[in-house]
């Protein structure tokens, strides 16, 4: 009997080690899933939804969904944030909830944050679906049992990060501990990796009306090759967002995975609603139909007042 299936179940666990974490097209607008120095950004609280769908058109391919709430600085010197992420990859569903800790340290317009992250993961494959096939049937091979296996795990993460007027600095491990994934019923095959991030953005005016802000994500986890995304983001007004991310991670005949395009509105004051579609490059690219992301975010009390201009004139 041959055990296919179960190389296929293991890719689809891991996915190259790389997959272990959700991927996320638009990571300038959601740097708290990376990021735990992130918590307590602004000064106020903003809750961040996310959609993605990828690989579109393969049976059991990833589809995500992300909450983010990031509350807002308290004293000036601590953060707090909180994440809840599902996700399904052929028969496997994983369950996270992190909550973020971000001490502070202000001098004149810059932060420099040190953060850390705790977070609960759950992990549930389901041998019972009636998607999984055997060619001589399951009976005839006893190494699989028709069940379903859940593995649940805490882990503990670190980041950094710097801002300025202009740019941000950051750098974080979401999860320190290698822990294992496998079912006690199982040997410890399957490990959850540590993963590596390192962000940078600027922000450059181009006039009145238009923001340049170029922005990029290095990943990275043990034994799997390294990730760049390289994000060319236009801002009009403050209002419309429009942009252009290049991912690597291809194959040896293609350098990039995906070309993906961004595109944002702020609806009000406090809604933001953006889209992103990823145009994958590698070979894959024949049996999907690419990779769709939508992100809403709601800012609480993040209302714009008028200038105060003060009369240098004396009327009597």
């Amino acid at each position: 009997m041959r055990h296919w299936i179960l190389y296929i179940i293991l890719f689809f666990s891991s996915v190259g080690f790389s997959q272990q974490n959700s991927q996320i097209s638009q990571y300038a607008y959601s740097k708290l899933f990376y990021n735990p120095a992130v918590a307590g950004e602004n000064s106020y609280t903003s809750i961040t939804g996310i959609y993605r769908d990828q690989w579109s058109g393969i049976d059991g391919s990833p589809k995500s969904n992300f909450l983010s709430i990031n509350f807002p600085t308290v004293i000036k010197r601590l953060g707090f944030g909180l994440s809840f992420q599902n996700q399904n990859i052929g028969i496997q569903t994983k369950t996270d909830i992190s909550g973020m800790y971000a001490y502070k340290l202000n001098v004149g317009e810059t932060t420099t944050s040190i953060g850390m992250q705790f977070s609960f993961r759950n992990f549930k494959n389901d041998f019972t679906n009636s998607s999984l096939l055997a060619i001589d049937g399951f009976d005839l091979d006893p190494s699989i049992n028709r069940e379903i296996y859940t593995e649940s795990l805490f882990n503990v993460g670190i980041g950094a990060y710097f801002k300025a007027k202009r740019y941000y600095l950051g750098f974080s491990v979401p999860r320190m501990i290698r822990s294992s994934i496998d079912p006690i019923e199982f040997d410890d095959v399957s490990k959850e990796s540590r993963h590596f991030y390192a962000a940078a953005g600027v922000e450059i005016p181009l006039s009145l009306d238009w923001t340049f802000h170029p922005q990029s994500l290095f990943k990275w986890s043990e034994q799997a090759p390294y990730d760049i995304d390289i994000l060319a983001l236009f801002i009009y007004r403050n209002q419309f967002h429009l942009g252009l991310n290049m991912r690597t991670g291809g194959t040896q005949q293609s350098l990039l995975e995906s070309v993906d395009l961004l595109l944002g509105f702020k609806i009000t004051n406090r809604i933001f609603l953006s889209m992103a579609y990823d145009f994958t490059l590698t070979d894959l690219r024949e049996f999907e139909n690419g990779s769709f992301e939508l992100l809403l975010r709601y800012d609480f009390n993040n209302i714009v007042k008028p200038k105060e201009i003060e009369n240098p004139r004396y009327f009597r």
